[in-house]
């Protein structure tokens, strides 16, 4: 109830997101911009929030659908249904959790309310992770007897939030072909459903745009120590950014982009091979493995994300015999679903910063845990296998050279940032006020000029150039075109994304917003010389 009421009464962050996209769809507003900030601002503001901040900014289209059936309810009546639905889903979740373990329902429950602060986030901030616990967990015990209703909720899970799409890889590895089946042709209607009532915009958008840096773990601030995950670990630690991550261990782009993909890899095919030759056939250790799994090369985590874990710790306390270590496993559970696991943040420069990540540590032990006690056989060094492990590493190799490159011609066509008298981490829409530089902000309200928000093109001082941002080659890039000959030159190339350019006052330069070694769409200020200076 700490929570339950105060979610009943206001509307903080998170909610906006998934409410304000889905009354965007369901009062046919046009959603070609769907991913852009400005526009969302604007939604937001228009679907009756004025406050917190709002962003559609690494979602899947899918999620615009989330509260569909909600988004013709004033805000907070939304926020007050989704609520109800939160609670309906724990108590389900629950039940599944008490017969898939064997616990009586009051000892799930009890478990259950040790996530603490996990679970109370999802109510306070009207997330969507305790329905998503009940997907999952639906998807894993029913595969056998209803495998319809499982392939249903798996699909459900991976068109909302991608990593549920690994249960397809579980089905078949423990030869649950009916509930594959069912995953595969549930993805398909429903897709025609996201299609026919989205249309291709915002699916054009998030294939071209979003998924790849996604898939990369930039998204936001991807250097920030309360993500807490091990990818945001490696980040921080090799990667060096002036202005977000100024004192890693070692600036080595390079290793990062190396080590993320050979542990994802290997994180992946570990568990894939544990669970699929395990001696010990038991669902909730099996889920709880794939948890693990998808926390160690998702990167980034809230408090939230870690009620997913909580039937595989029921499953967990459910197979000790002794009491100790039952409690043991409990209050790990609650700590780290706890908001304290970010009290040492501060810790964030040099070696230092290995105690910023301790929910990262914790996950990694239980990942460990749940493969031994599936107690699969040793893998053999046989041939095959020691030259699939060498291709891995070609592969691999590969991957980090062409990352590597790419990360060094990202800030290698001229343009430079601009040093902000007090940087923020969204900033957009550069102009000037006289001679005086000024930008769209992004605070914990939302944009602080929302009167100024219209993204169009710029005309040089003299008159012979139209600045504006063009997505002809993929992604967004800034160009300009004579006003004369009608003569288009690119300014900027990277492979992030270059929008709402402005000249400076003597027109030698253009101003821009860009998410270059930064979260997609979470940009700051640039500037480049129109004659390649």
């Amino acid at each position: 109830f700490l929570y339950v009421i105060p979610s009943w009464q206001t509307i903080v962050t998170d909610f906006p997101n998934y409410y304000v996209s889905a009354w965007a769809v369901r009062h046919g507003e046009p959603l070609t911009e769907l991913y852009n900030p400005l526009w969302f601002e604007r939604a937001k503001r228009r679907a009756g929030i004025e406050r917190p901040a709002a962003l559609f900014n690494y979602f899947p289209p899918m999620n615009a659908l989330i509260m569909w059936p909600l988004a013709n309810l004033a805000p907070i009546a939304a926020k007050r249904a989704w609520t109800l639905v939160n609670i309906i889903a724990l108590m389900v979740v629950i039940h599944l959790t008490a017969k898939s373990s064997g616990l009586e329902w009051p000892a799930a429950a009890l478990i259950a309310l040790l996530a603490g602060d996990a679970l109370g986030n999802n109510f306070t901030y009207g997330q969507f992770y305790i329905v998503l616990t009940l997907l999952m967990l639906s998807a894993v015990v029913l595969s056998e007897r209803w495998p319809l209703i499982a392939g249903a909720a798996s699909a459900a899970g991976t068109l909302t939030k991608i990593f549920p799409g690994f249960l397809l890889a579980y089905f078949v590895i423990r030869r649950q072909y009916r509930a594959f089946m069912w995953s595969i042709a549930a993805l398909a209607v429903m897709a025609a459903l996201e299609y026919a009532a989205m249309g291709w915009a915002p699916h054009h958008t998030y294939v071209q745009e979003v998924l790849g840096r996604t898939l990369r773990g930039e998204i936001q601030d991807p250097y920030n120590v309360h993500w807490n995950t091990l990818q945001a670990f490696l980040r921080r630690a090799l990667v060096r950014d002036d202005l977000l991550n100024p004192a890693p261990i070692l600036d080595a782009p390079w290793l990062f982009f190396f080590l993320r993909p050979l542990l994802s890899i290997s994180v992946v095919a570990a568990t894939l091979y544990c669970i699929s030759r395990s001696k010990r056939r038991h669902v909730m250790l099996e889920y709880g493995a794939a948890i693990a799994m998808v926390s160690l090369v998702s990167p980034s985590q809230a408090s939230y994300h870690q009620f997913l874990f909580y039937p595989a710790i029921a499953g967990l306390i459910t197979l000790e015999r002794s009491w100790g270590t039952q409690f043991c496993w409990g209050l790990l559970f609650t700590i780290m679903c706890s908001n304290l696991m970010g009290a040492t943040a501060g810790y964030d420069t040099g070696v230092a910063m290995i105690a910023a990540f301790p929910r990262a540590w914790i996950v990694m032990i239980l990942w460990l845990v749940f493969l031994l006690m599936l107690d699969p056989p040793l893998p053999r060094m046989s041939p095959p296998a020691i030259t699939s492990a060498a291709a891995m590493i070609v592969v691999i190799v590969a991957i980090a050279v062409a990352e590597n490159r790419r990360w060094i011609a990202d800030v290698s066509d001229g343009a430079s940032r601009v040093q902000l008298v007090a940087p923020a981490d969204l900033e957009i829409e550069p102009r000037f006020v006289g001679s005086r530089l000024v930008t769209s902000v992004l605070g914990p309200d939302g944009f602080d000029d929302p009167s100024q928000m219209e993204a169009v093109a710029s005309t040089s001082p003299n008159g012979k150039w139209t600045a504006f941002a063009t997505d002809q080659r993929g992604n967004w890039d800034i160009a300009i075109r004579s006003n004369e000959t009608g003569e288009i030159r690119f300014l900027t190339s990277s492979s992030a994304n270059d929008l709402t350019p402005s000249f400076s006052p003597d027109g030698r330069s253009v101003y821009f917003a860009s998410d270059r070694h930064r979260g997609y769409r979470f940009t700051t200020i640039y500037q480049v010389s129109i004659d390649g200076r």
